[in-house]
């Protein structure tokens, strides 16, 4: 009998995890389900805050390269790898300050017109096409199931170092 070792590359292989050599924290997770999460009210305003860290020994933060978004059980990693701009929440990378942690913020409103953008893929159903931006996206009357946005990062470190951390949960509260 004849074996060989397949080469999955830069990929995982069908059974291997998919475990950060550096580690990122969520610094300022409320929750944590499955994935670390944090919340917004849409009563104060919608304001997305992230704050993301690594070790402190394991180098500086210098940009968040990508940001893509999904519901709570939808991977886009494919998205986080992309170089199409139409797949990216944000624009431009997002600087980093010389640390090891960096601050992603939004808001839902900014959030909106990204969804209605890119579709249902993006996270929990909005507005449809064509409606306008101000609108917000479906709070639920109790919490027994809640809206979640999942927010997927592409970090690079100073040293060129690629990490994508686990997803983060945005929780939509009212």
């Amino acid at each position: 009998m004849f074996s060989c070792e397949k080469d999955f590359g830069n990929n995982l292989g069908p059974l291997e995890d998919s475990v950060a050599d550096i580690p990122v924290t969520v610094t300022n997770a409320e929750f944590f389900e499955r994935y670390p999460g944090v919340t917004t009210s849409v009563a104060a305003g919608g304001n997305i805050n992230i704050q993301l860290a690594i070790p402190a020994d394991k180098g500086k933060i210098k940009q968040i390269t990508k940001v893509a978004t999904g519901t709570a059980t939808s991977l886009n990693f494919t998205n986080l790898n992309s170089t199409a701009a139409s797949t990216s929440y944000n624009t431009a990378p997002i600087p980093g300050n010389g640390s090891n942690t960096i601050t992603f913020t939004t808001t839902l409103k900014d959030y909106l017109p990204y969804r209605v953008r890119v579709g249902t893929s993006a996270g929990p159903i909005g507005p449809k096409a064509g409606t306008p931006a101000v609108d917000t996206i479906p709070v639920p009357s109790t919490t027994a199931v809640p809206t979640d946005i999942g927010f997927y990062f592409r970090i690079e470190l100073e040293d060129g170092t690629i990490l994508i951390p686990m997803p983060v949960r945005v929780r939509v509260i009212p």
